[in-house]
């Protein structure tokens, strides 16, 4: 399928003047324009012997859509990965009751919470760590983290997507 773009030159047998043809006249006849001679056309693989008329020289071609569709990756990665450093970055809901420790603190008076704190500072026992307190704690230093990674990658992300822009508003554009 390549060769119906090439036009080949075909040496008319009477008068030498080349002829141009292309690969759907393979195994036919034609007329010379210069002596009107009918001349045969080799066949289709024979085609390749002639010369062509004006070599077609391709060399790949550079995707000129490369920069923005990497631009746009960065972006959505970066989008992406913000999006889900918010979400996981907060503390876990319901596993504080915040309105039940307001409600206390709102309903003791100050010698009570003052009381109360400066038991906690003078008191040499370690408290006692629940299990869900515990399961807390590592949640939360786990989606911290989480969320870090995530930020960085995000940046990450960003970069990539403004050095592509970068790169689109520096390179010369196609006529």
């Amino acid at each position: 399928m390549r060769d119906a773009k090439k036009t080949f030159l075909l040496s008319c047998g009477g008068c030498a003047h080349d002829i141009e043809i292309v690969a759907g006249q393979a195994g036919n006849r034609v007329e010379c324009p210069s002596c009107h001679r009918q001349t045969d056309v080799p066949t289709f693989r024979e085609l390749n012997r002639l010369p062509l008329k004006n070599p077609v020289v391709t060399s790949p071609r550079p995707n000129g859509r490369t920069p923005q569709r990497v631009a746009l990756g960065g972006v959505a990665f970066a989008l992406l990965g913000f999006g889900l450093a918010l979400l996981l970055g907060s503390p876990p809901k319901g596993a504080l009751d915040h309105e039940a420790i307001r409600a206390s603190i709102q309903n003791s008076s100050d010698t009570e919470l003052y009381e109360a704190l400066e038991g906690y500072l003078n008191a040499d026992v370690a408290r006692y760590t629940y299990p869900a307190e515990v399961s807390l704690l590592r949640q939360t230093f786990y989606m911290k983290n989480l969320s870090r990674t995530l930020y960085a990658l995000s940046g990450l992300g960003v970069l990539v997507a403004a050095v592509s822009g970068l790169t689109m508003l520096s390179s010369p554009k196609d006529p």
